[in-house]
């Protein structure tokens, strides 16, 4: 009876520890910042490092892993990136504007990087956006979180397997009376019913 105490305890510290030590290898997964814009904005950049990465030999290989990494959950529908917005691919070897201070440890700032980054962007449909990594994935997924309206709160954070899926993440949502096209075809409308009442008015007018 101990002995199986003990395998179930040791098997749930490694459960817990297992997120920890895979942040040593933090090249070896794709970061996918998520910022956050106004008018219900988001900007997805996920980067791969084929520099430094174990798992992805060459800018082919680097590629193909960002042609489908996560996708849009719409209701009960997974929605791929590119459904969404046309890609923009770019290649750099910075770092720190592409993960979160913790995601990497400090002694791989020294190691060559060559970085790609595939960035969408587009107009939320809803006040919340979730994101589900495809089963059979092998590159999992660190997740972060930017809000650019507030740049003062610490990026969060998830890590994403093959299967899983994230937590609802909040966009910022306006309301449609609230959006600058509703308020420009108000205005033309409101405009467009002055002349005509002008219009009227001025024809009852000279007609009197």
């Amino acid at each position: 009876m101990r002995i199986a105490r003990s395998i179930l305890i040791l098997a749930a510290g490694g459960a817990v520890l297992a997120p920890l030590c895979a942040l040593a290898h933090g090249a070896e997964f794709l970061s996918t910042k998520l910022t956050l814009l106004p008018d219900a904005e988001v900007l997805l950049e996920i980067t791969a490092d084929y520099g430094g990465n174990p798992l992805i030999a060459d800018e082919s290989t680097a590629r193909e892993a960002l042609s489908d990494p996560v996708r849009l959950k719409r209701h009960e529908t997974l929605v791929p990136l590119a459904e969404l917005a046309a890609v923009n691919i770019t290649q750099h070897d910075n770092w720190a504007e592409f993960a979160p201070a913790s995601y990497l440890p400090s002694d791989t700032e020294a190691q060559p990087h060559a970085l790609i980054t595939a960035a969408w962007r587009w107009r939320s449909e809803t006040p919340e956006i979730v994101f589900e990594m495809p089963k059979g994935k092998l590159h999992d997924v660190l997740l972060w979180t930017r809000d650019q309206t507030n740049l003062d709160v610490s990026p969060k954070w998830m890590l994403l397997l093959a299967g899983d899926r994230s937590k609802a993440i909040p966009v910022h949502w306006t309301p449609w009376w609230q959006r600058w096209q509703t308020l420009m075809v108000s205005s033309v409308l409101i405009l467009t019913l002055c002349y005509y009442v002008s219009q009227n008015f001025t024809l009852r007018h000279r007609t009197l």
